[in-house]
């Protein structure tokens, strides 16, 4: 009989710890030679990084929801949850570091130590996985070699060094996977439902986008041994719905945080996508090959023996994983299925770690089984991989070095059924030992052909490109003098580049934003970024008054001096090893808190500039009387010529001929003369071929992806500022557009001169307070450059003050002409509700959890079998007969 699951032996632990060292020993050895990082070049460093050492501090000085520092402002628990934010095992690696931070200290400050972390999270999560996994598959019966074969083969798998390497939280749902299927059975076969109820629970409270695939395929799993009971099962099939349905919403409240902030922040996400076309068959290339040198999944060749062993179907585990395991490898076939997964949108193959779950299990009821096969059921099952590796090896032109332990694997099976047990044992022991040769072909033909090591190791980390000494000594330069300031600045690696070099910036790479923040930039401004993509926001546009607005008052530049705002004087300069820099500061800064009597209404204004005119006077309210008007600004469109050059318009259809084809608008000199920038209001899209492209007017260039692309952002109308001329070039590449130019404004910038002057008032973040202390001023209303969200709450000197959206995103608070203090906060709305419902569900868990287990709730039927012994059965009837 096996131990009871509640005991963790320390040798099986101690076994667990030193196969995941192994498995990781080519990454430690290349870290200690090289100094290379267990993680990717792309995500990795841009994101996973930055994101896990930005939440440590503001978790760690007890700041959990609000941060004027997260790109432009906003709620970071919200909009992390999809990363970090509401995963457990992150706030397990962030409390172990916070105590030995208090008894070492640690460097938590430098991102060096969050890189290099990563490889050491990975090794402690993989031994967990490899122990849960490793307990899952003894509680079926299998004994305990084929049970660590298959717990390796999942564990240690190519898809598990994809999820780490690239997106560190993906491999987290690797543990809880088998940790539900396991609590779901251990109720099945002994009533005891807490371990089934934590593992949904931490799924719902870590990730809510895994939390959909594990929906479905624990609803699956649920269904088919419902339908299908095992032997061994003492829980009749209306008991098991009704007590997981009760488990299920006792998880929930249990997970409510999470899972509320989860949900929340994709509702609340504004994630405009081209229209799907997807194709019903995937491109047979070597990307989706399943079996040899794919790049989302490679499952071992096993598993393909085991598939083909007509045999084994006839044991009740073997085909449950079986017919699991062949549907995800049909839906592997299809962008469709991928789709699916991914909530009907994208085709993003994320699913594949339940490919690499089902056909573990698989492999580990084969080799349970392996001596009741004959020679000529391991023949039979040979024909498939006779077929399909010679194949793949023709069509790929590679010759992979794990495939030495094929014929060594495949010689050792036929011996087995007719050797003793050491023979079995050596099996196993090759198997797992030629998965890590598996996993490390793995490694070196997929991820080091994306990421090379030379940009992603410590002499990148510490170089111009991401980090260099020069860049944090020109930034704390800045930072020491101003805290509250904004800098606009990036290293070429990343977007998140505030997050590590500690400033306020106006910048943000992530997969989710606040949609008032796009519609602020779309919409309401039509802000022109430097890409049209769903997963960034960053600058203003190279527009002044906008950088003024939200004190942006500092430039950190290595090149394209050309597309400075308008009032930016060069006041530094320094060079390292990668490249020069020259800081920039605004000669026409505002305070950054600014008080205002007077209110404009938007309807009123119908452009951006004179929005950003009227925000620079005073502050626009929605519902609010207007006491102001501004001026509308005058439109030169009509004062202005048109030719085309290699170009033809049709109404608004554009034909452009050559590339840099398109457009020449021609102002009188004088009247273009009277301006210091041009703002231009455009309606462009391109409409065939589908393509990387450009908008170029003049100096200011947009990169636009192609019309297909997963993560383009449709918006086709944007404003973008060229320094004045007479002339202005619209530059395109060969295709066919549609296009209106819907106004050209000249900016004097009179407006921002006059609304310059020296700070009266101080704006600071206390925690998770934002704190103003203000001057001398009159009644209004007080405008603070950094995003409102319900929420928020005011305190002007200790009483309650209205707060509201102002100027579209900023957040302002009326105040008297008395007023000294406003202290702002925020606390998600509905938070301290959650976490009353979370506090019932555990509550109520454990005690239904007791109560079940006790027999006090639902009758059990008596066991016909032990799970060994079903595991050991195999039907004498056909086998397909129980399907």
């Amino acid at each position: 009989m096996m131990k009871p699951l509640n005991r963790l032996p320390a040798k099986l632990l101690t076994l667990c710890l030193l196969l995941s060292l192994a498995a990781h020993s080519v990454v430690i050895y290349r870290f200690f030679a090289a100094g290379t990082l267990f993680t990717g070049k792309g995500d990795g460093l841009a994101q996973m990084i930055p994101f896990q050492m930005y939440l440590y501090e503001q978790f760690s000085h007890f700041n959990f929801f609000y941060d004027m520092g997260f790109g432009i402002g906003g709620d970071f628990f919200r909009s992390l949850a999809y990363y970090y934010s509401t995963s457990p095992i992150a706030y397990l690696y962030f409390t172990v570091v916070y105590v030995l931070d208090l008894i070492l200290p640690l460097p938590t400050q430098h991102v060096d130590f969050w890189a290099v972390n990563q490889l050491t999270v990975s090794i402690f999560k993989l031994a967990v996985i490899i122990y849960v996994m490793f307990r899952m598959l003894r509680y079926f019966g299998i004994n305990k070699y084929a049970a660590m074969t298959g717990a390796m083969l999942y564990s240690y798998s190519t898809v598990y060094f994809f999820f780490t390497f690239t997106w560190s939280f993906f491999s987290d749902v690797m543990l809880y996977l088998p940790l539900t299927i396991l609590g779901m059975e251990r109720f099945f076969h002994e009533k005891k439902i807490g371990l089934f109820i934590l593992g949904i629970a931490v799924t719902l409270h870590s990730n809510f986008y895994f939390s959909y695939y594990e929906f479905i395929f624990v609803l699956f799993y649920f269904l088919y041994r419902t339908i299908y009971p095992k032997r061994s099962d003492i829980v009749p099939r209306l008991t098991k719905v009704c007590v997981l349905t009760i488990a299920v919403l006792l998880a929930v409240m249990t997970a409510a945080v999470g899972f509320y902030t989860g949900v929340t922040s994709y509702l609340l996400n504004d994630r405009t996508l081209p229209p799907l076309k997807l194709k019903p068959f995937i491109d047979f290339n070597i990307l989706y090959n399943v079996f040899y040198h794919g790049y989302y999944v490679v499952i071992p060749f096993i598993t393909v023996m085991a598939l083909i062993t007509f045999k084994l179907y006839r044991n009740y585990t073997f085909r449950l994983f079986a017919v699991i395991t062949l549907l995800f490898l049909a839906g592997s076939l299809s962008p469709l299925f991928d789709s699916f997964f991914n909530g009907f949108s994208i085709d993003q193959r994320r699913w594949v770690y339940f490919l690499v779950f089902s056909s573990a299990v698989v492999c580990a009821v084969y080799l349970q089984h392996i001596r009741t096969l004959s020679a000529k059921d391991i023949a039979v099952s040979l024909l498939p991989v006779v077929i399909i590796y010679p194949l793949s090896i023709y069509s790929t032109h590679q010759w992979l070095p794990w495939l030495v332990f094929v014929p060594v694997i495949i010689t050792l099976i036929f011996m087995v059924p007719r050797s003793e047990q050491r023979l079995y044992v050596l099996l196993t022991g090759v198997i797992i030992y030629g998965n890590f040769y598996f996993v490390h072909d793995y490694i070196t033909a997929q991820m080091d052909t994306l990421h090379p090591a030379d940009i992603r190791n410590m002499k990148f980390i510490h170089s111009g490109n991401y980090n260099s000494a020069v860049q944090q000594s020109m930034i704390q330069t800045v930072t020491t003098r101003h805290p509250s300031e904004r800098i606009d600045w990036q290293t070429s690696a990343t977007h998140n580049t505030p997050m590590y070099q500690h400033f306020n910036g106006i910048k943000l790479y992530s997969s989710i934003f606040d949609k008032d923040i796009y519609q602020f930039y779309d919409k309401a401004l039509n802000i022109t970024m430097d890409t049209d993509s769903n997963s960034i926001y960053y600058r203003l546009g190279e527009r002044a008054n906008l950088y003024a607005l939200f004190n942006v008052n500092h430039s950190l530049r290595t090149n394209n001096t050309a597309t400075l705002p308008y009032g930016f004087k060069a006041v530094d300069k320094r060079s390292d090893a990668v490249q020069h820099y020259t800081m920039y500061a605004n000669q026409y800064q505002l305070p950054v808190v600014r008080v205002t009597e007077r209110v404009f209404s938007p309807s009123a204004l119908k452009t951006p500039i004179d929005r950003e005119h009227a925000m620079l006077r005073g502050v626009v309210l929605e519902d609010t009387p207007a006491n102001a008007a501004v001026a509308p600004a005058r439109n030169l469109l009509p004062h202005a010529r048109v030719t085309f050059h290699h170009a033809a318009l049709n109404g608004t259809h554009l034909a452009v001929d050559q590339d840099q084809g398109g457009m020449t608008f021609t102002l009188d000199k004088e009247l273009a003369n009277r301006y210091k920038d041009l703002y231009i209001d455009v309606s462009i899209e391109l409409k065939s071929p589908s393509k990387y492209h450009y908008v170029w007017f003049n100096e200011i260039y947009q990169s636009r992806k192609p019309l297909d692309d997963d993560y383009r952002r449709f918006n086709p109308r944007i404003t973008m500022r060229i320094k004045s001329s007479p002339t202005i070039d619209l530059k395109l590449m060969t295709g066919r557009y549609t296009v209106k130019i819907n106004g050209i404004y000249g900016e004097d910038y009179r407006t921002l001169q006059a609304a310059a002057h020296a700070p009266t008032h101080q704006l600071k973040q206390a925690g998770s307070k934002l704190v103003v202390t203000l001057g001398t001023h009159d009644p209004g209303y007080a405008v603070i450059p950094t995003p409102y969200l319900k929420g928020m709450t005011a305190r002007v000197d200790g009483r309650a003050a209205e707060i509201m959206e102002g100027n579209y995103l900023m957040t302002a608070v009326k105040i008297g002409a008395d007023a000294r203090q406003i202290v702002i906060s925020y606390t998600p709305p509905w938070f301290h509700l959650m976490q009353l419902i979370s506090i019932i569900g555990i509550l109520s868990a454990v005690v239904f959890s007791r109560k079940l287990y006790r027999r006090e709730l639902f009758p059990k039927e008596h066991r016909a079998v032990s799970n060994e012994e079903d595991i050991d059965y195999v039907a004498p009837e056909q086998p397909l007969d129980d399907l």
